[in-house]
């Protein structure tokens, strides 16, 4: 999840069972910071980094409902920690969260809003339809993609296809899902990528997430744990940055003392 102000992401890594991992991907220079480790099961797709990369919105199920909020839930932190310096309770999975927006004007009804009164942007809930974060940083429905059918409530039916042009020009990376399966790991979605006119047309074999930075690479993440920047140079793609991420076991440790407080 890319910061839509800042060379900065956020990794949201699964694995192994029901852990997961947060990094800050710094792509400026290609360094990874690593952060939160969490068990339970977190929503990607439902969650949000801030324009500035420095404050994440996550969706959160965690345990039984004795757990904490009654075991799911939203929450603000700082990136890449999820120590929540504000949260409240979702009654069930059914939502599709909140995203980050410019502007004061907060529509977040399930929290006191003075507890996010430090927040330098307005968390606003986010609408049901497929790819939502990717629509937010510039995704747009690709000319094949099939229209939504009005009876589908929760955008689950079609096989959304979508397209993002290179910073520059050059190219387009187009997403295309295959349908909706909720034994898949990122939320019942499973997209592939692929390439759309300049010098490298074609599919990214074994890329499960991609997009564009600012500077016209390409980032992705690949079904072997590999986070790459990859650049599209004049006579290949070529890989600058690499990070192998599937060797990685769970090593919880407390947030840092920043990350815990506004």
């Amino acid at each position: 999840m890319i910061a839509s102000r800042a060379p900065l992401a956020v990794v949201f890594r699964r694995g192994p069972s029901d852990w997961w991992q947060l990094c800050r991907w710094h792509l400026e220079t290609g360094a990874l910071e690593a952060g939160a480790w969490f068990h339970g099961t977190l929503y990607p797709r439902r969650s949000d980094l801030s324009p500035d990369g420095q404050l994440l919105y996550y969706f959160a199920l965690k345990g039984a409902p004795g757990d904490f909020l009654g075991g799911t839930y939203s929450a603000v932190s700082k990136a890449p920690w999820l120590s929540a310096l504000a949260a409240w309770a979702e009654m069930g999975t059914w939502g599709r969260g909140y995203h980050f927006a410019s502007g004061r004007d907060r529509q977040v009804a399930k929290v006191d809003i003075g507890s996010l009164s430090p927040l330098p942007f307005s968390l606003r809930v986010t609408p049901v339809v497929q790819y939502a974060a990717e629509r937010r940083r510039g995704w747009v429905e690709h000319e094949t993609c099939p229209r939504r059918a009005p009876d589908d409530t929760w955008d689950e039916r079609r096989c959304a296809v979508l397209a993002k042009a290179r910073p520059g020009g050059g190219a387009r990376l187009v997403l295309t899902d295959h349908g909706w399966d909720p034994a898949l790991a990122i939320e019942g979605r499973h997209p592939t990528f692929a390439l759309e006119g300049g010098r490298y047309p074609g599919a990214l074999d074994g890329v499960v997430w991609a997009d564009w930075d600012a500077r016209g690479r390409l980032l992705v993440a690949t079904d072997e744990g590999r986070l790459e920047i990859r650049a599209l140079a004049a006579r290949a793609i070529a890989v600058e940055v690499a990070h192998d991420l599937a060797p990685l076991t769970p090593d919880p440790t407390p947030a840092p003392e920043w990350a815990t407080r506004w």
